[in-house]
């Protein structure tokens, strides 16, 4: 299978060479590049050029990816139903979803349903597409989360996440009250030796973890904030702000006030991605669920 892409620079573009374009502003690979070039699959305004010509704005590009240089299998998550399946941005190319609290992002078995990833097999069933997850959210977090529909953009896209160019923020409604309305948590995450799914501030082989955050508003007893990651381990919002007497409402792992049947309070609110192929960002906000709202909360 091919996947063709045709792009104008636009007139804001600034001039440079396109193996520039290709790796530094579109974020493909060496090997990718290396792909486009010998099979002359990058053409400018019609004609194969190297990758040291300087391309400028108003030129047209044309990309060509060829099945065989991107094996990345079909995904295999069987499809389930569609019907409460929510998409906040879609193009041709990736789609941003608002996945449910309490859904998980994707399957963990050959025959399991009911995930993310099932929903959006469905949905995409009658086309060529499919979905391919290059981010994830814990199965108790909602929010916005970015599914690309093709292999080529799998690589990509796990590039800009790890360059820091999707950014996500955060909404959490954690306990207590703060003296300082914004500040950076820098404690280092690893694992525990009780617990193959907890993680703890300066445990087993633990790593740099730094988290932003602001606090938007105060009840009497619990604090609504607005979180950025500067790093993305596992569990760090939560793992962090429990480390600081603030756990998450509702989260069973972290916070010792834990009532069964509470909803973690954890949601991913916007999410700033560039389009593929383009120097155009989009940020997509996801509806603030009744959960977070700071009234509900005494």
């Amino acid at each position: 299978m091919n996947w063709n892409y045709q792009r104008m620079l636009p007139s804001t573009f600034q001039s440079t060479n396109l193996r520039n374009l290709l790796q530094t502003t579109w974020g493909l690979s060496r090997k990718e590049v290396h792909f486009l070039r010998i099979n002359r699959a990058v053409l400018i305004n019609g004609h194969y050029q190297s990758m040291n010509t300087i391309v400028r704005s108003g030129d047209s590009i044309n990309l060509k990816f060829a099945s065989p240089d991107f094996s990345t299998p079909i995904p295999s998550f069987l499809p389930d139903s569609a019907a409460n399946l929510e998409i906040l941005f879609e193009t041709d190319d990736l789609l941003i979803a608002n996945k449910a609290s309490g859904v998980k992002t994707h399957a963990n078995q050959p025959n399991e349903v009911g995930s993310l990833m099932n929903h959006l097999a469905a949905y995409l069933n009658n086309t060529s597409a499919h979905p391919y997850n290059v981010h994830r959210l814990d199965q108790q977090t909602s929010g916005a989360i970015l599914v690309v529909k093709n292999p080529v953009l799998i690589p990509i896209y796990n590039r800009f996440i790890k360059n820091k160019v999707v950014y996500r923020t955060y909404l959490a409604v954690v306990q207590g009250k703060f003296s300082k309305l914004k500040g950076q948590i820098s404690l280092p995450i690893g694992k525990t030796s009780f617990d193959k799914r907890q993680r703890v501030v300066n445990g087993t082989d633990a790593v740099t973890a730094k988290t932003n955050y602001r606090v938007l508003q105060m009840s009497a007893h619990y604090s609504l904030i607005e979180i950025q990651l500067q790093t993305g381990r596992t569990h760090q919002i939560r793992v962090h702000f429990a480390s600081l007497g603030h756990p998450v409402v509702g989260d069973p792992l972290y916070n010792p006030e834990y009532r069964t049947g509470q909803r973690l309070a954890l949601h991913s609110w916007k999410i700033s991605f560039p389009l593929p192929f383009s120097t155009e960002t989009k940020t997509i906000t996801a509806p603030i669920p009744e959960r977070l709202q700071i009234k509900n909360f005494n």
